[in-house]
């Protein structure tokens, strides 16, 4: 098993995260409802990210994550301060002008068996 990268770059201020739980839910007749995690790892998290700087700062970043696709997980610390395991989705270059560009993406919370 290869490494893991760490994505050590960090996005202009501000980014929001999307946090979901996977549930299980039952209703009774009574009105009672019975509510579950589902699955060992329900909580995931969703952080769109964005990128600004001249052109050669960026690119490095790029590079990370085509290399990385939406298939490798890679170590992130996210800016609530927790170090996890994500992959990168949707991942949009932009030229702002002929020396400066951005980068969108969204990390996805990833799980593996073995700890990182």
């Amino acid at each position: 098993m290869a490494a893991l990268e760490t994505f050590d770059w960090s996005p202009l201020n501000g980014p929001t995260a999307d946090i979901k739980y996977a549930t299980r839910s039952v209703k009774y007749g009574d009105g009672y409802e019975q509510v579950t995690g589902d699955g060992i790892n329900p909580e995931s998290q969703s952080w769109p990210l964005t990128f600004t700087d001249y052109r050669e700062e960026v690119m490095p970043i790029l590079q990370f994550l085509r290399r990385h696709g939406e298939t490798r997980a890679f170590i992130w610390v996210n800016p609530l301060g927790e170090r996890g395991l994500y992959r990168a989705t949707q991942i949009k270059p932009q030229l702002l002008d002929f020396a400066r560009m951005t980068v969108t993406v969204t990390f996805v919370t990833a799980y593996r068996a073995a700890p990182i």
